[in-house]
């Protein structure tokens, strides 16, 4: 009688468990934005927004976040082009056709940010630097070199020690949500499994910054097969020490790193690329887009 009486408290503990729950679950269903509602009133910060995926990134949250505040992009003179005429030309490719249709005037949301991720603090001007802290909600850092062949000196300045600078001016910014860092699927190719973990670097960054700021070229270009060791590349090599570097302001800031794998063409969205783009195809792109800035 007594087994009865308590297996019968056991169910009834089980059901009210369950419903409290499941009414928890509503609860957290109920209160979450969604995307677009998430992004409504929120200035976000891209950098490689020039580039194959940061352009792609732009172009969907002008679309899908119709009510996004403004996409403030880092951009620096390329190949005899200013700034604004970068900015201009990229607004005017196909990719924007969809967007230029639902909302002629987008173009006003993205405001071009002087910048050069190989100089000192990325080369923004004090005022940019004011304007970027009080109002940035949400950094995306899709910049970086995705030359296989890059020499180690360069790779490593723009693939790590401009992360690095840009960590330090998100930890400035007031009202920053989210540092959301776009790295490689390949980062750690080395291992034969890979977990959504942060592995160790395969050396300490500062530590290589710091020897190879007084070695000439030369020298770190006989080194780097060393250096490098099992990883196939300075380009894999590099973003996995950026992984370590943004893992280890997880403390100050809410990061989120992104491993993307090999990037083809579109499927659906913001158009099947099966459509005839005078001068694109995806092999083009792909190959001549040898930087994500």
């Amino acid at each position: 009688m007594s087994t009865e009486l308590s297996d019968g408290r056991d169910l009834n503990r089980l059901e009210e468990e369950e419903q409290t729950s499941e009414a928890q679950s509503r609860l957290i269903s109920n209160k979450m934005a969604s995307i677009p509602e998430y992004y409504a009133g929120k200035s976000v910060l891209i950098t490689g927004a020039t580039g194959f995926m940061g352009k792609v990134l732009v172009e969907k949250l002008l679309r899908s976040c119709p009510d996004v505040k403004a996409l403030y992009i880092l951009v620096r003179p390329k190949a005899g082009q200013s700034m604004k005429q970068r900015v201009s030309d990229m607004m005017k490719c196909k990719l924007f056709d969809r967007v230029r249709e639902e909302n002629p005037d987008f173009h006003q949301k993205i405001i071009p940010i002087s910048s050069e991720l190989t100089q000192p603090g990325l080369s923004i001007s004090s005022e940019d630097v004011e304007r970027l802290t009080a109002c940035i909600n949400i950094v995306f850092h899709c910049a970086a070199t995705i030359r296989f062949d890059e020499p180690l000196k360069h790779a490593l300045q723009l693939n790590v020690i401009a992360t690095q600078q840009l960590l330090s001016l998100a930890q400035q910014m007031h009202h920053l949500e989210a540092f959301i860092h776009i790295s490689t699927a390949y980062a750690n190719c080395n291992c034969k499994h890979i977990d959504e973990i942060i592995y160790p670097p395969p050396v300490e960054p500062k530590k290589l910054i710091e020897s190879l700021e007084w070695m000439d070229d030369g020298i770190v270009r006989d080194i780097t097969p060393r250096l490098i060791g099992d990883r196939p590349n300075t380009y894999t090599y590099t973003k996995a020490l950026a992984e370590y570097v943004v893992q280890q302001e997880q403390d100050k800031l809410n990061i989120g790193i992104i491993r993307p794998s090999i990037v083809g063409a579109s499927w659906q969205e913001p158009f099947p690329l099966n459509m005839k783009i005078k001068g694109v195809s995806p092999s083009s792109e792909s190959k001549t887009t040898s930087t994500l800035e």
